[in-house]
């Protein structure tokens, strides 16, 4: 259904509008409408994924179209993306996972130690080591977020969108003209 005529188009012009919508409003403190369409943006970038994946392997769209898709996504998807603290949720889950593994093994006293200190500390050893792992991640993640969300590139991913969703309602693409 993601891959029929009007879809592909629809979500390049709608995701182009937010994309826009996004760079020139801004970050406002006496509006929640930023906060509104960076939602929107997550669940759109979201939802273009899945539909790349099944314009690209149908194959109803060309080359161009799927370039143009995947930036925009990237540009939605990104921006609230990065604003979850990932490292730190996915370190403790890892350091409580690995803290009760060891506990379903390991004896009451290991050395004259209990266990509960020996469990406290792999907790934090596996956590500090996930975290950081993760940081270095989030921190790659940034510097991509900075790149596709720098207001410039959002208007003209925007644009761009826009007028390929346009082309591809008429059958073309903007690849014909470059």
């Amino acid at each position: 259904m993601l891959a029929n005529e009007p879809y592909p188009a629809a979500a390049l012009m709608v995701g182009g509008l937010l994309s826009i919508f996004i760079a020139l409003y801004g970050h406002r403190d006496d509006s929640y409408l930023d906060e509104i369409g960076t939602i929107f943006a997550f669940i759109l970038g979201a939802a273009m994924f899945v539909m790349i994946y099944v314009v690209a392997t149908e194959e109803v769209v060309r080359t161009f179209t799927l370039i143009v898709m995947v930036i925009l996504a990237l540009t939605l998807f990104l921006k609230p993306l990065k604003e979850i603290p990932w490292a730190g949720i996915v370190g403790a889950i890892a350091g409580g996972a690995a803290a009760f593994v060891a506990s379903l093994v390991l004896p009451s006293t290991l050395f004259g130690i209990d266990e509960w200190i020996i469990l406290l500390v792999i907790f934090f050893i596996v956590g500090g080591i996930v975290d950081m792992l993760l940081h270095f991640m989030e921190d790659m993640l940034t510097i991509a977020t900075m790149v596709v969300s720098w207001k410039p590139v959002m208007v003209l991913v925007g644009f761009v969108s826009i007028a390929e969703g346009a082309m591809l309602l008429m059958d073309s693409s903007l690849a014909f003209f470059l």
